[in-house]
């Protein structure tokens, strides 16, 4: 079997893919991104379990606001640090709003239902630095047999204006 030439690989059946998946992040890049957060549990949880929290979370911050949240959730399986002591079954996520939104309470919200851990993490959230790479890093196992993602109500929140227009093939 002889190997593809680099003029080759356009044709190879994953370049669609990879093009719409490009678009789509950078398309998320012009979003209004409020908070960049990373939640872990305080004890150890199924797939279901987190899932489930997770989406109880984002009701209950809803009902706190007083307004509907858009997000991107990507869920790691695998053993992280985060700068902390290992936790396993985390989420790292992109939240926005048109309400003002406190890191803190945030913090807080997700703790009183995942729990707070004795090292002091449990939740870090701070304001999104569109300069950062947060949108990369919530990504970053998206392909990844240990990570998966998810994502709410975007369509409530466009790209701010200049972003330019995407289109998805």
């Amino acid at each position: 079997m002889r190997m593809a030439r680099w003029y080759e690989r356009e044709r190879w059946p994953y370049v669609a893919d990879r093009r719409t998946a490009e678009q789509y992040a950078d398309w998320l890049r012009h979003i209004d991104w409020r908070l960049f957060c990373t939640f872990t549990f305080a004890w150890k949880v199924s797939d279901p379990q987190a899932d489930k929290t997770f989406a109880e979370f984002i009701n209950r911050l809803e009902r706190l606001l007083k307004f509907d949240v858009g997000y991107v959730c990507a869920a790691e399986k695998r053993l992280s640090g985060c700068g902390r002591s290992a936790c396993g079954r985390h989420f790292h996520a992109l939240i926005t709003c048109a309400a003002p939104v406190s890191p803190g309470v945030v913090e807080e919200l997700w703790m009183s239902m995942a729990g707070h851990r004795d090292d002091g993490a449990g939740a870090q959230v701070q304001h999104f630095d569109a300069n950062q790479n947060g949108v990369s890093y919530v990504f970053k196992l998206m392909n990844q047999p240990d990570g998966d993602w998810s994502f709410g109500k975007l369509d409530l929140f466009p790209p701010f204006e200049g972003a330019g227009q995407v289109t998805f093939s």
